[in-house]
């Protein structure tokens, strides 16, 4: 049985998830890398609907550090083929960022090194931006905050204060 005209549509007019720069910092700080879990799972989910796949986004966003190199790759095939220059080569990204997030057991004060690892997620957004706005005529900006975005920066935010302040200066 062939898909609808809507469904085909809604899968030609997904896009992949991005958002801008400061948020995708500031979100991933203060939620303590969920954030970029979410990313990676809600492009998971539009690389599924567009290459009709049988995977299970949520299991490649919570193994996100093994994944993202394959995630970046079916981006980059994308940006080649709209003719969008290359992405910073994606199985560097992909390696430095499973080292960063891998981190986290160094000694204090160095596993806070474990919290930047999204900083290799940034090109991948970038990237995403310019896709996004080179496929589609309404692309809307994800850079407003939101309600969830509100809870997350606030109680993340201290939360985050909380454990560098911990971590920098012990009592």
């Amino acid at each position: 049985m062939g898909k609808t005209r809507e469904e085909t549509a809604e899968v030609e007019n997904s896009n992949y998830f991005s958002t801008s720069t400061s948020k995708l910092l500031l979100m991933s700080l203060c939620t303590l890398g969920l954030y970029e879990l979410y990313w990676i799972y809600k492009n998971w989910v539009h690389i599924k609907k567009k290459n009709k796949l049988e995977i299970m986004p949520f299991w490649r966003a919570f193994f996100g550090n093994l994944w993202l190199y394959s995630l970046m790759k079916y981006l980059q095939d994308d940006l080649n083929e709209a003719n969008i220059p290359k992405l910073t080569p994606v199985s560097l990204l992909a390696a430095l960022y499973f080292i960063t997030a891998g981190l986290w057991n160094l000694p204090d004060p160095y596993w806070l090194i474990a919290y930047f690892s999204f900083v290799f997620m940034i090109p991948a957004n970038t990237a995403i931006l310019r896709l996004n706005e080179n496929l589609a005529i309404d692309v809307k900006a994800n850079d407003r905050m939101q309600g969830w975005n509100w809870l997350a920066l606030i109680l993340g935010g201290m939360f985050f204060i909380l454990i560098v302040g911990e971590t920098l200066n012990p009592s």
